[in-house]
């Protein structure tokens, strides 16, 4: 529950908006990220990858690289007696040992003087490959003919589950004999064959969603440094410094205490800097070559080995009455993994039939390995796709029936307390609200004035779409520390990273739990040796959990100082109040001590007072789903299919908007990147799994000029537990959009598209196509 303050004035902490801290030094450059490191002795490490697939490695010859003036290093997996075998994990597949699985495995690696050298020692590594047959098509690799991906047999891996989503990983088993099919799960409830036979209406689509890069600015980095006692620095480009150095020491075998992580700036990770990628092999390289090393991935290495979200199709298939009441749902949803298990097959199945409210319902799932990069998290894993299936399913009933879509969504969605599909109650949230706030907003009541105005010249083709997702984020223990200075300060130490603003949150929820104004709390993520114990950064969980710490910490601190002020002034500490830099007295204004003479006096020889450390652990039980709707307004040109946005609203439920500044940027940041979904992304692969767009002159990322403003509407539905009601917010914005354009394709075109990304071409063919059908 959130601390009652006693204080004399407002303090300047939540609910406030303020820029962040950081943003000076980052627009002009002077943050520090990992490439900015300077460390004495440092060599470049460069990793070469294969050409193949999926192919046997006959022989690797490294002795003309060795040989290169400036070459310190050059590992093989014969070189690293850690590897083994049948790797599980992508982290444990450090380098191929006599199998690549993906185009891009790396097959060896160098340390060099500078890159140009690792460069050239690259070109001379003699590698001779024996190609295999490729599983490249997830429902073929479903076969039991398919050529199989994993060394021995498949594993399922849900620890990306478990650092994002809440939803309980339930109903998961592997129960089939194809050896590409990693986990297979299955969610229902009541008699879906019988229900359907009740139906007026059945639709049946099925969507696909190609692998997309979570686009981060800054590529997978690391340097590692291992000094002659065998203990190991690592500077890295990680959500999470304390699972950065479990994972390193287990692919390693390597006790944790022999590590210490440095969490540096993340220029960007949206769930893809979770697994050590780099790490590991950089460790290997310092080891072997006894100088620190840096390892970082180029740009078209992250595109074409980094860890995407995975592909997904699902077939939806449901039935409902002629006033549109919901009887039955049936899907299979089918997600790509790559190389290594690693998807979040219960949530997209659970949310499936969570949203709305299917009596009725039976859906299955797979998890499938294909010879491609494995995935990892992006942003809400899962649930973009997901309410892209779902969410486009409901518009489409809507409007067969003659229905407003957002009324009729809003009739039959779910709130709290009503069971999700793995029987699993919603906790109180706002989606409801969310969808609520945007059928009243002006585009929405517009739309058919917008329909029937015609574009441009009349020649273009217009429509609206709303939609509505959201994610329930994991909980995670965590720890924090808050401490008095000399002069009078806050400071506050985590060892939670920073990857989108969260320490400005965590700042102001010390201040406001303290009862100091912002400009007095500093805030210190710490590595790994001197941070409190804290989980990843993802999942939207970091406010909600560590926030709740660091209010927790600060409550304490606060405590602490008045109980040393009342000794000092001799009065109750139920006296005392804290005025901007004084504790004083209440109704005696003259009867006060500053807050920098505590916190001199606890760090003065023979001083009786104590320092005021404040500390905070904390476990969590409860859970805080976070829903957004959007609403896109949308014109096509007939001819080339081109789309253009000309407005975008996004809805969310807050909680609590600790930095409403901060929290636009990232309802926009989510949106614009669930846009990327909806217009333009997807990574490609021929049918021997080579990525054919593996730069940003093909991969089509959105940029400004492609946007309108997106306008933001915070919806304050406080979360029970909380830090002051806040829910986190990273995950909601990224959701809704995929299915919010395909709806107002449909609205303008007729069209119901479904599969993403909708480019120009898709959508001119489906208009040619409908204009020669006659539809």
């Amino acid at each position: 529950m959130a601390t009652v303050m006693k204080t004399s004035r407002e303090v300047r902490g939540i609910g406030v908006s303020i820029p962040r801290f950081d943003a000076p030094e980052k627009v002009t450059g002077r943050t520090q990220y990992v490439a900015d490191v300077s460390v004495p002795n440092l060599l470049h490490g460069r990793m070469l990858r294969s050409p193949h697939a999926h192919a046997r490695i006959k022989r690797i010859d490294v002795s003309r690289a060795r040989a290169l003036p400036g070459v310190r290093a050059v590992l093989t997996a014969a070189d690293v007696p850690e590897l083994k075998p049948g790797a599980r994990t992508r982290a444990h597949a450090l380098m191929a040992i006599d199998r690549v699985v993906f185009a891009g495995q790396p097959v060896a690696a160098v340390a060099a003087d500078d890159l140009a050298i690792a460069d050239e020692a690259l070109d001379l590594i003699e590698v001779e490959y024996e190609p295999l047959p490729v599983a490249a098509d997830p429902i073929e690799s479903m076969q039991p003919s398919a050529p199989r991906v994993a060394d021995l047999g498949t594993e399922a891996d849900t620890s990306e589950a478990q650092a994002h989503s809440g939803i309980a990983v339930s109903g998961t088993q592997t129960t089939t004999r194809a050896p590409n099919i990693a986990q297979e799960g299955r969610l229902s409830r009541g008699d879906v064959p019988a229900e359907m036979a009740k139906a007026d209406l059945v639709v049946e689509h099925t969507y696909r969603v190609p692998m997309v890069h979570q686009g981060y600015l800054e590529p997978h980095a690391a340097i590692a440094d291992v000094d002659p006692h065998g203990r190991i620095t690592i500077w890295s480009s990680t959500q999470g410094s304390f699972p950065c150095r479990a994972e390193v020491a287990d692919v390693l075998d390597i006790p944790e205490s022999r590590i210490k992580v440095i969490p540096m700036e993340c220029g960007g990770g949206f769930g893809g800097k979770i697994r050590a990628l780099v790490e590991p092999l950089a460790v290997l390289l310092s080891r072997a070559t006894q100088h620190p090393v840096s390892l970082i991935m180029t740009r078209r290495e992250e595109l074409q080995a980094g860890m995407p979200a995975p592909a997904v199709i699902i077939r939806l298939k449901t039935g409902v009455t002629k006033d549109g009441t919901p009887l039955a749902l049936e899907a299979e949803t089918v997600l790509e993994a790559g190389a290594y298990s690693g998807a979040l097959l219960t949530m997209s199945a659970v949310f499936l039939a969570s949203v709305y409210q299917w009596p009725a319902f039976d859906v299955r799932g797979f998890e499938v390995l294909t010879n491609k990069p494995s995935v990892a998290a992006y942003r809400a894993p899962l649930a973009p796709q997901t309410a892209f299936a779902s969410d486009s399913q409901m518009d489409t009933i809507a409007r067969k029936l003659g229905l407003d879509p957002a009324e009729y969504k809003a009739r039959y969605l779910q709130h709290g307390g009503d069971l999700m599909a793995n029987n699993q109650p919603w906790a109180v949230n706002g989606a409801d609200q969310c969808l609520r706030r945007l059928t009243e907003h002006q585009l929405w009541r517009e739309r058919d004035a917008w329909r029937a105005s015609g574009g441009k010249d009349g020649h273009g083709l217009r429509g609206t779409g709303i939609a509505v997702g959201g994610w329930v984020p994991n909980i995670q223990p965590t720890s924090a520390t808050v401490r008095l200075d000399s002069d009078g300060s806050v400071t506050v130490v985590t060892g939670s990273v920073d990857i989108a603003g969260t320490n400005m949150g965590l700042a102001m929820i010390a201040a406001e739990a303290y009862g100091v104004d912002i400009d007095r709390v500093r805030i210190v993520t710490a590595d790994t040796d001197a941070a409190p114990l804290s989980g990843v950064s993802a999942g939207s969980k970091t406010t909600y959990t560590m926030g709740a710490s660091v209010r927790d910490a600060a409550a304490d601190a606060r405590r602490q100082t008045f109980e040393i002020a009342a000794r000092e002034l001799e009065v109750s500490v139920e006296d005392l109040d804290l005025d901007d830099d004084a504790v004083v007295v209440r109704g005696v204004p003259d009867r006060s001590i500053k807050l920098s003479t505590i916190g001199k006096r606890s760090n003065t020889f023979g001083s009786k007072i104590p320092p005021v450390l404040g500390v905070s652990s904390n476990a969590f039980s409860v859970q805080a789903p976070a829903f957004a709707a959007e609403l896109a307004r949308v014109e096509i040109d007939p001819d080339t299919g081109e789309v253009t946005l000309h407005g975008f609203v996004v809805a969310q439920d807050v909680g609590k908007a600790i930095n409403p500044l901060g929290v636009e940027g990232q309802m926009q940041g989510g949106a614009v990147q669930s846009l990327g979904f909806a217009l333009s992304e997807g990574l490609l692969y021929d049918t021997q799994g080579r990525l054919t767009n593996p730069s940003l002159l093909d991969y089509r990322k959105l940029t400004a000029a492609d946007l309108p403003n997106i306008e933001t509407i915070m919806v304050e539905v406080p979360a029970p537990e909380g830090p002051f009601g806040a829910r986190g917010v990273g995950e909601p914005p990224i959701v809704p959009a995929p299915a919010a354009i395909a709806n107002a394709v449909e609205d303008a075109t007729g069209l119901r598209l479904t599969e993403l990304p909708l480019t120009p071409e898709k959508i001119a063919l489906g208009i040619a196509a409908r204009g020669q059908s006659g539809v």
